[in-house]
């Protein structure tokens, strides 16, 4: 693993992307290759941004532990992509959330398990944290790492990143992939 110190996020997928870089990747696509603004953020976001100390805080309290900073760009050892999770919790990564909705999720989002798969990935860990605080309480959920992921995002991955650097806008899927956790 690989701490990246220039600016080339534009040269990986990014965790937060992943799930984008499969089901929204003509979107990507345009954004990583300056056709279209990148995401900056609405008032979802920002509300998640203004609340995201108080998730940390609150994971801490119910792990009964410090967490390491996180929010620092890894990239994988042989693969374009790269990830920043929110924290490391005994040097496992951590992503929060705080959903604007302020209500829980009854099941693990894709996109989010790809974000904490891709983060497990990247950092070379056997596992992560999966945790969605509001102001009425905090989840938490071990993810374990899935190989099984990883094998079958990894040529999805290369296909895309084969059409960011062909600058080649990417097909529309016939019949779009979809991962089955087991």
């Amino acid at each position: 693993m690989s701490h990246l110190l220039d600016n080339r996020r534009h040269n990986i997928v990014t965790a937060s992307n992943a799930w984008a870089s499969v089901n929204e990747r003509q979107k990507l696509w345009r954004q990583m290759t300056m056709r279209e603004p990148p995401f900056e953020g609405n008032e979802a976001t920002a509300w998640g941004n203004l609340h995201e100390r108080d998730a940390l805080s609150a994971f801490e309290k119910e792990m009964g532990d410090f967490c390491m900073p996180g929010n620092k760009l890894i990239v994988h050892d042989s693969l374009p992509m790269g990830a920043s999770a929110d924290a490391y919790f005994n040097d496992d990564p951590v992503e929060l959330k705080c959903p604007f909705s302020m209500e829980f999720y009854s099941t693990m989002p894709d996109r989010y398990y790809y974000q904490v798969q891709m983060q497990i990935h990247c950092t070379g860990r056997d596992q992560g944290w999966f945790s969605v605080w509001t102001p009425n309480g905090i989840t938490v959920e071990l993810v374990k790492k899935d190989d099984k992921w990883l094998d079958w995002y990894k040529p999805l991955l290369l296909e895309f990143m084969e059409f960011v650097e062909t600058d080649v806008e990417p097909t529309r899927w016939k019949r779009k992939p979809i991962y089955t956790k087991e």
